[in-house]
């Protein structure tokens, strides 16, 4: 999926970096062929062309593997929500419908998906990963050895819920197919707002996590990495502008590797939610950096887990 120095043409990257961004934002809405083209502006035939290209995916492959593997997260997370009601809110115009795709891309029904142990899910994110174009070596734990390790991972200090207000980040989509793509991409957005004057000593910088590596490949796993700004400005260059929504974000102190983020991750669901009497309201994750990603790399900067709860 990263498109930084893609043999795509320039002018077709920033189309489809525009589109993927309201794709993000509007995944349960519609996001058909029509409506997507019409965002690019070019012909449904001539979008498909280039989106397919560009992603290795039809448009109508890459919706469908959003909707499904967001649909994962929340059987996983949300053991004791209705599949229905997952199927509705992930964009599934029916429920028979949601239980023939999810079956055809897994190859099981979301029922025994719930209750699948975490080694047989390894098994079909491995089979996942086969099929994804990557010839880098994965960088990333494996879920099965993460969570043998579970009851050792300690969050210290403890999680707090506190009340955040909205404001908005402009940002970079990467992957994570490589350790270096998110230093590589928080320098590409650096290179774009340094010239506009967005970069002072108090820019707050955020990696957003709109998907997690124990349920979509890798290479797939899309990344956000932004600046917090102010001013109206002009998206450009692969930039998409989103929303931090005001509402309530449980929070804690972090430091480390991928690994280490997901690690917290999983414990924090396994041995703390529960006690802080709070669900998680929406399938995305932020991190705030103490200080600028550019200058060290991604292991090595201090960062504030920010998860929207209710």
């Amino acid at each position: 999926m990263q498109l930084h120095g893609s043999s795509i043409k320039p002018e077709y990257q920033q189309v489809i970096l525009k589109v993927l961004n309201y794709i993000n934002q509007n995944i349960a809405g519609d996001v058909s062929l029509d409506a997507i083209a019409a965002i690019a502006n070019y012909s449904p035939f001539h979008f498909q062309r280039v989106f397919s290209e560009a992603m290795n995916e039809t448009p109508k492959q890459y919706v469908i593997r959003l909707r499904l593997e967001r649909a994962a997260h929340f059987i996983k997370i949300f053991p004791n929500l209705p599949i229905n009601e997952i199927a509705d809110g992930c964009g599934f115009s029916s429920n028979s419908i949601f239980s023939r795709a999810f079956k055809n891309y897994y190859g099981i029904s979301a029922e025994q998906f719930r209750e699948l142990p975490t080694n047989k899910m390894q098994e079909i994110h491995n089979r996942k990963n086969l099929l994804s174009p990557i010839n880098e070596t994965p960088w990333i734990t494996p879920i099965t050895d993460i969570e043998e390790k579970i009851d050792s991972v300690k969050i210290d200090p403890l999680p707090t819920v506190s009340t955040k207000y909205p404001f908005k980040i402009a940002c970079i989509q990467t992957s994570l197919s490589h350790k270096e793509n998110i230093s590589f991409a928080f320098k590409s957005l650096l290179r774009w707002a340094v010239p506009l004057k967005l970069i002072s000593p108090s820019t707050k910088y955020f990696g957003v996590w709109l998907d997690f590596p124990f349920i979509t490949p890798y290479d797939k796993c899309r990344f956000l990495c932004g600046i917090e700004f102010s001013s109206e400005i002009k998206t450009s260059k692969g930039i998409s502008i989103i929303d931090f929504n005001k509402g309530e974000y449980l929070n804690y102190q972090l430091s480390g590797d991928i690994n280490n983020t997901m690690a917290s991750l999983i414990a924090l669901n396994h041995n703390y939610m529960e006690s802080t009497g709070y669900t998680i309201s929406e399938m995305i994750c932020y991190e705030q950096f103490e200080e600028s990603p550019v200058d060290k790399p991604y292991e090595k900067n201090n960062r504030t887990i920010l998860i929207p709860v209710k």
